[in-house]
């Protein structure tokens, strides 16, 4: 733009809409360490369509046993939480006050009032925002699936989501102002705090909403029926309205519901630039800044050392401090305190075991995960103290196991002891407890040290990839705690084998992870198949007998149990594809002489061992995810592993074809405890190992493992 004149609220918005997609588009076709913008993007979208599967079976579940008022009661209470748990977790993120993001520091060289600022970017964010546009969405479209009310309700939904949107955007931008404009610099931290504790109180609403849903519909479902005059007249009606008169066939009502949440977003607009109009005159204050909201001296103490500097950190910084030692509390207490929470939650000792590693598992995710963050401005300290980095890293694990397994080990037998159980079966589920809590401290130092990149500015540290991994592995460790005496083994055996790949993998990471030429180098990580194998062995194989226990057709359960062994297959297949493909060791003709000879031998062995697998939907591919799993990923690391400790490549080669057939007992260990041990089975993973270690061709071994089976079956 080469004139002066200033920009209205619609140019900026405009301008606002115009850079941000340019931005999300350059995000998804960059090329190098990883395309953040995409994983977030995909991963809120799997996120809203889980969430509408989600919501529907829920409202079917509450509309079965409640009237149309308290349908539309139930959808107005779900919506206002979300809505509360939006704007809490905006407003505490104080971006509008905030100086030195890209679009305020252009903005201070152009004439724009605060005032227009807030309004463009509060009506850029209904467009621009898909993740907090489409919050709403999910429930509102769930419900019209419900109520069958056809396409009409999807434009309905998509309106209101947006204007509820805009609103919420301009209450939370008129929120930070406020707290920038008429508190100080001090106080803000506490004010911030208490925002975020609200946005968590909102979501553990959702959760107990949920509780009630899932153990007490008809006692959610009368209560709702009983309150719903009540709900009518609150301001989350306001949001359940269009679809409520839609589904009473109405447009007129429809029209006027709609008109309604407009001229609530055109009264949230006014407020909001009114108030930024008054905040604008003292100046564009660096609210967002560290040293605005800092102590005036810095408390004076004994020096931190390498294992209580993430300690002092914390102490020190309270809105951490708050997600905590308060989140978790608040995340698992509802699950505890809802409606049939107490009974249910402490009905047996696995239950007890289950709430308790819970309330661990998010402690470790909000504390040591996030350590690497917390050293972007000062890992060059570490990396250049004359100790070795491993050290460092075992020393921070330490402390934090200190206090994870002390939160489970409280959490257990706080509650263990109102369960009638053996004192035997206590102790060993309180161990189980305590260590797996422990171990996912070490965890999560190691995996922040696997997945950080200091090396870009623009990169968070620890990515959205790795939480979400962690999240999954660590609550798949639930299995471990109420499965039988082998699965418990065998889950414990896994666990530790996953720790100990991450842990290498974190100190080699750790050490390269200010380097962005190392960093941008892609290898096959023992850690990434170890990970897959956890999800693969306990997640997958769990599947099954888990939906037949609550009720689900065998023929279903048995297809989530293929899908989720599939999906781990794709996922290892494009891990491979975007790795450099090794040579492979054997010729085209001598590897089909080795597939004939394992297959044969495979069918001559399987059949009078006993035990073979009976013949499933889709055997084939999923002989195929196995192979792309065991020997694509976990066989090829592992061998690069035990060479680069010292073996000679033949011994590898022995020792990694011997620990993948290892580790695919173990997985089996988990699937049928005792059962899963078969010796069909070991037979059958070791013809696909040993045909691997010989060609160095993942086709070779699944050829071999498929063939052989069907001899056996043939026999």
């Amino acid at each position: 733009m080469n004139d002066a004149r200033a920009l209205g609220t619609l140019g900026l918005a405009r301008i606002f809409v115009r850079f941000r997609l340019r931005s999300f588009r350059n995000g998804l076709r960059t090329r190098g360490r990883g395309r953040f913008p995409l994983l977030v993007t995909g991963v809120g979208l799997l996120l809203s369509l889980a969430y509408v599967g989600l919501f529907a079976t829920a409202f079917a579940n509450v509309a079965a046993h409640a009237t149309r008022a308290g349908q539309t009661a139930a959808l107005a209470v779900v919506a206002g939480a979300l809505a509360l748990g939006s704007l809490g977790a905006k407003a505490a993120s104080n971006e509008a006050a905030r100086a030195g993001t890209p679009e305020n520091e252009f903005l201070l060289a152009r004439p724009v009032s605060l005032a227009v600022l807030v309004a463009a970017r509060g009506l850029a964010d209904a467009v621009t925002d898909p993740l907090g546009a489409l919050f709403l969405l999910p429930i509102l479209v769930a419900a019209a699936i419900v109520w069958k009310l056809g396409a009409a309700a999807w434009a309905v939904a998509i309106a209101t989501s947006m204007l509820i949107q805009v609103t919420i955007s301009m209450l939370a931008y008129a929120t930070q102002l406020a707290v920038v404009r008429y508190v100080g610099p001090r106080r803000r931290r506490a004010v911030w705090t208490l925002l975020r504790l609200g946005a968590a109180l909102a979501l553990a609403t959702m959760w107990m909403l949920g509780t009630w849903v899932l153990r007490a519909p008809e006692m959610l479902a009368r209560w709702l029926s009983n309150a719903a005059p009540v709900v009518g007249l609150s301001p989350p009606a306001l949001i359940a309205a269009p679809l409520a008169a839609l589904r009473r066939g109405r447009p007129a009502e429809v029209a006027a519901a709609l008109a309604a949440l407009a001229l609530s977003a055109v009264a949230a607009t006014l407020f909001a630039a009114a108030l930024a109009r008054r905040a604008g005159l003292g100046g564009w204050e660096e609210a967002g800044a560290t040293w605005a909201e800092a102590s005036v001296a810095p408390r004076r103490g004994r020096p931190p050392t390498a294992a209580t500097k993430d300690l002092r950190l914390i102490v020190r910084d309270r809105p951490q401090l708050l997600a905590l030692v308060a989140m978790p509390i608040l995340f698992v207490g509802v699950q505890v305190f809802g409606a049939a929470g107490w009974s249910w939650s402490t009905g047996s000792i696995g239950r007890v075991s289950c709430l308790a590693f819970s309330l661990a598992l998010y402690t470790a995710t909000i504390g040591p995960l996030a350590h690497m963050q917390a050293e972007r401005r000062a890992f060059w300290i570490l990396r250049s103290v004359p100790v070795p980095l491993e050290r460092l890293l075992a020393a921070k694990a330490r402390a934090w196991a200190a206090i994870v397994g002390g939160v489970a080990a409280l959490a257990f037998f706080s509650l263990a002891f109102a369960v009638p159980a053996p004192p035997v079966n206590r102790l060993v589920a309180g161990l189980l407890v305590v260590v797996g809590a422990c171990w996912m401290s070490y965890l999560a130092v190691a995996m922040a040290a696997s997945g950080a990149d200091l090396s870009d500015e623009q990169r968070p540290a620890v990515g959205p990839g790795t939480i979400y991994t962690f999240l999954l592995v660590g609550g798949l460790y639930n299995v471990v705690l109420v499965g039988g005496p082998a699965e418990r083994v065998a889950g414990l055996l896994l666990y530790l084998f996953v720790i100990w790949t991450y842990w290498r993998v974190g100190v080699a990471r750790a050490i390269d992870c200010m380097d962005a030429e190392a960093l941008a180098a892609r290898t096959v990580r023992l850690a990434d198949g170890a990970a897959m194998l956890v999800i693969y062995a306990v997640g997958a194989n769990k599947l099954e007998p888990a939906g037949g226990a609550v009720g689900v057709p065998p023929i279903i359960a048995e297809g989530m149990r293929i899908g989720l062994l599939l999906v781990v297959g794709f996922a290892a297949a494009v891990y491979l594809v975007r790795r450099p493909p090794e040579a492979p060791r054997w010729g085209a003709a001598r590897s089909a002489l080795a597939v004939l000879a394992l297959g044969a031998a495979l069918g001559a062995l399987a059949h009078p061992l006993g035990g073979l697998p009976p013949a499933r939907p889709l055997q084939g591919l999923v002989i195929l995810a196995e192979e792309l799993l065991y020997r694509g990923v976990l066989q090829r690391a592992l061998e690069a592993e035990l060479e680069g400790l010292g073996l000679r490549s033949g011994r590898a080669r022995v020792a990694a074809a011997a620990g993948t057939v290892t580790l695919a007992a173990m997985a089996g260990g988990m699937a049928g405890g005792a059962a899963g041990f078969d010796a069909a089975v070991v037979c059958s993973q070791a013809a696909g190992a040993v045909a691997w270690a010989l060609t160095g061709r993942t086709s070779a071994s699944f050829l071999a493992r498929l063939g052989g089976l069907l001899l056996a079956a043939a026999r």
